[in-house]
């Protein structure tokens, strides 16, 4: 297998400093993929630069907490990743909200006419059981790219404080079994510098990557965030 290296950047669409940011990334740096939000206050933005810019991958992006939602005003959950997970793991009518959800969302990026490059979702949900088996539902059959695992890798300590990340590991790997092996990342870079990537730790792992499919995840909020510069340097530097 060879080695492919995929620099994502996640949240495309949440706003249009995000979006420009993204885009300034992807012409002037190394950013490859791009992970669409839809029924955000920037998604109408997003799709046009996505248009505008046909070598960005773009994929989709699902979001069930700390968002808008599509088919209602607010989450029942606010922002919070573990209330929404229990929710949907313990309570019927949570669950079929996040049908519901997943339904809307995934017409209205049909919708955008763009390809989907690839699947994920807003602080990982998509590897939730439930999430995971209405998706692949939803997808089977569809001819994309490649789906985010959480083979997380750390740029230091990798044994601190890693435990609970560690158990949610393991139990992804069950809860994505439907996807196909090899369309899961290899691995997953990023998790421990959210918002504040480096490029020189950025490059100095690239030097010893194996063959297989290797995502580095970015954050860009704004141009001249600490994400858009490593992604700029690492333009100049790789």
């Amino acid at each position: 297998m060879a080695r492919i290296i995929h620099f994502t950047a996640d949240d495309l669409g949440l706003d249009e400093q995000t979006n420009l940011a993204i885009e300034h990334a992807h012409q002037q740096g190394v950013l490859s993929a791009a992970s669409l939000m839809l029924g955000q206050p920037g998604t109408a933005h997003a799709v046009a630069v996505a248009r505008r810019n046909p070598n960005l991958q773009i994929g989709f992006h699902f979001h069930i907490c700390d968002s808008q939602p599509v088919t209602r005003k607010r989450w029942p959950w606010g922002s919070s990743t573990v209330l929404a997970g229990i929710a949907i793991g313990v309570w019927p009518g949570a669950r079929a909200l996040m049908n519901r959800e997943l339904e809307a969302q995934w017409k209205q990026f049909v919708a955008t006419g763009l390809p989907c490059q690839f699947i994920n979702g807003h602080h990982h949900m998509h590897v939730h059981p439930a999430i995971a088996r209405k998706m692949h539902e939803l997808l089977a059959g569809l001819d994309f790219g490649w789906v985010r695992s959480l083979e997380a890798r750390f740029f230091d300590a990798p044994e601190h404080g890693r435990w609970p990340f560690r158990w949610l590991q393991r139990r992804s790997r069950q809860w994505l079994q439907h996807w196909p092996k090899e369309r899961q990342t290899t691995s997953l870079w990023g998790i421990d510098r959210t918002f504040c990537m480096q490029a020189h730790e950025v490059a100095r792992v690239l030097t010893a990557l194996p063959a297989g499919q290797h995502e580095f995840m970015f954050h860009p909020r704004k141009l001249g965030d600490p994400d858009h510069r490593a992604l700029l340097e690492l333009g100049r530097a790789i």
